[in-house]
């Protein structure tokens, strides 16, 4: 059956041959695909295509593997081993199956089917600045000469997420670590201003 499934591969791709492999075959890709090339070209050729008899034979570049890994995803169902680098359009399709992850209009119970329910939600969302927040969190820690843990407190992380839910649905918490550097990254930014 090997040797149908190459006559096929070659039927499809006339003028290919099998590739030197002159360049790195380690990612998992190569275990789905075809490395074949032609005047220095070097190609992917979707195994998959192949076994199914598929009239069109998906394939791309040596270079463009992560088409390669979208085209496994979306056309085979077929996921990256644990530990490697997952498509984007694995990435894109999990994401959209979390249907425990909270919205705005999830947290505050709006259909935003309705166009002023819709209007609600809009409006949180748009008033919420991340980055603006983290400033100010960073501003509070300086200001009250805090431990930079402080912004990790349990109990000002629920006042914050009963203030504006968006701030834990857009990750905007910080760590310990993370307002240290921040703070760092300002002084350097005002290092002139300060000396």
């Amino acid at each position: 059956q090997q040797q149908q499934l190459e006559d096929r591969l070659f039927r499809h791709f006339r003028g290919w041959n099998w590739s030197e492999r002159a360049r790195d075959t380690s990612s998992w890709l190569w275990d789905f695909g075809y490395d074949i090339q032609r005047h220095g070209l070097r190609k992917w050729a979707c195994k998959d295509c192949i076994l199914g008899n598929r009239p069109i034979i998906a394939s791309f570049t040596s270079s463009g593997l992560q088409n390669a890994a979208n085209h496994l995803w979306r056309e085979h169902k077929t996921p990256a081993p644990e530990g490697e680098k997952k498509s984007t359009a694995q990435l894109k399709s999990e994401g959209a199956l979390k249907s425990n992850q909270l919205t705005i209009a999830s947290v505050l119970k709006l259909d935003v089917n309705k166009p002023a329910e819709q209007n609600i939600a809009n409006s949180f969302i748009s008033r919420f600045d991340k980055q603006h927040f983290q400033r100010m969190l960073v501003e509070l820690i300086v200001s009250s000469n805090q431990s930079f843990s402080f912004a990790e407190n349990p109990i000002l992380r629920e006042i914050f997420d009963y203030l504006s839910p968006s701030v834990s649905i857009q990750h905007a918490n910080l760590t310990a670590r993370a307002v240290r550097y921040k703070i760092i990254q300002e002084y350097n930014r005002h290092k002139q201003t300060v000396n």
